[in-house]
């Protein structure tokens, strides 16, 4: 039996978590609100929707009215990265990739290796530190899907370049987690030469990461293509969908493994498997994504603090032209080498400037290792934290613009605010 006073406790408790719940809910309605409101805004001077919910995030975010916690709504991190990773798997057709799958494989760690080994390279000779270089290197080699994938979403973009884009930004991420995985163990070598850090292991773990997720993926896609046989009403559909989607992320949390290579499986296999039913699908999907992606970039935008950008400094600067110069340059080379279209050739670079949470995600995981290596290491992992948190506030503001000018350059874009 209760007593009066835990009653009373429990009372007060429950009316604490009401309250918490409807300021969350209060605030995912302003947000979603201020993110629609700001895209069109926006698309008043032709520029993608997807800045604009960034730019409210920031409004929201810590950097002005501090509104938004972003630990309160990491699920829908999860969420929104499951269904871009689907998204960027349904695009990828069998016979489209055969017909470029060497070109996809050489421009994609070309542009990746390219970028890793300019940044690497110009903070050496800026810092006079390999292990610097090393590190910042690594971290550059990642691009962010998320942002490239609502552009080309958002304008109807159909065609090669657009598989090309596709495909590359979608096997991009597992490229540079295996760089970062080799280029962090010789850093920690050269900071530390005493210490063993285990090149080894520090290989197979990203490459363990891929390889689950890929076989996660396969499975999770080849059930979800046998269930659409007994679902054939539209809400039927959605809801199965994402039943997938949301396993994948879990499972894929649960084992350490890529949300996103694993949902971008789910989507190839059931493409491929069930092209027809997949077309549906897609667009089914489309009428669920806008207010996740909305509340996704709003988070990326709270991230991001504008106090951060003058410690920047010349570190950040050389760190972005570096990394933009090694993705074109990168791409480019990878594109000539492999014959691919005179589009991919010119334009694919432009569309690979985003950089947001893997490269987060790596540069906390960077600053944790060296933290732990007395107070130099700890001042290097602020260091780590503040340049690429900055420069992917910078980045992630140009780089659907760079998006938006590659498609209709390459002429697979619809401009669909005429």
């Amino acid at each position: 039996m209760l007593t009066i006073k835990q009653s009373n406790n429990l009372a007060i408790n429950n009316e604490a978590i009401y309250l918490i719940y409807m300021d969350l809910l209060l605030l995912i309605g302003l947000t979603l609100l201020l993110g629609q409101v700001g895209a069109r805004l926006l698309r008043l001077i032709k520029i993608p929707q997807v800045v604009g919910y960034i730019l409210m995030g920031v409004l929201l975010g810590k950097s002005v009215l501090d509104w938004i916690q972003p630990e309160t709504l990491t699920a829908v991190t999860s969420i929104a990265l499951g269904l871009i990773g689907y998204t960027i798997g349904t695009q990828l057709q069998l016979s489209q990739l055969k017909k470029m799958g060497k070109s996809i494989l050489i421009i994609s760690f070309l542009e990746a290796f390219s970028a890793f080994l300019l940044v690497a390279v110009a903070i050496w000779l800026l810092t006079g530190k390999v292990y610097v270089g090393l590190i910042f290197g690594a971290l550059a080699c990642a691009t962010a899907p998320a942002a490239t994938v609502d552009v080309l979403e958002e304008y109807r973009c159909r065609g090669p370049f657009t598989t090309m884009v596709y495909a590359v930004v979608g096997i991009d991420d597992g490229i540079a987690l295996i760089i970062y995985g080799i280029a962090s163990s010789f850093a920690k070598m050269l900071y530390q030469p005493e210490v063993d850090v285990g090149l080894l292991v520090s290989l197979l773990e990203p490459v363990r990461e891929l390889g689950g997720s890929i076989v996660l993926g396969i499975i999770l896609g080849y059930i979800f293509s046998r269930l659409l046989q007994y679902f054939k009403l539209p809400g039927e559909r959605l809801s199965v969908t994402l039943a997938i989607v949301f396993a994948g992320c879990g499972l894929a949390q649960q084992f350490h493994l890529s949300l996103i290579m694993t949902n971008m499986v789910i989507g190839l296999m059931v493409g491929n498997l069930v092209p027809r039913d997949t077309r549906r699908l897609n667009e089914i999907i489309t009428g669920f994504t806008p207010p996740v992606y909305i509340l996704f970039f709003a988070l990326v935008g709270s991230r991001l603090d504008v106090k951060l950008l003058p410690i920047m400094g010349l570190l950040g600067i050389v760190y972005i032209v570096a990394r933009a110069i090694g993705k074109f340059g990168g791409s480019y080379l990878g594109a000539r080498i492999s014959n691919a279209p005179d589009t991919v050739r010119k334009y694919l670079g432009l569309a690979l400037f985003s950089q947001a949470g893997v490269a987060i995600g790596l540069a906390i995981a960077a600053s944790s290792d060296f933290a732990a290596h007395g107070p130099e290491g700890a001042a290097f992992g602020n260091l780590i934290i503040n340049t690429i948190t900055a420069t992917t506030f910078v980045v992630q503001l140009i780089g659907p613009s760079f998006t938006k000018m590659a498609v209709f350059k390459a002429g697979e874009a619809q401009d669909v605010y005429k």
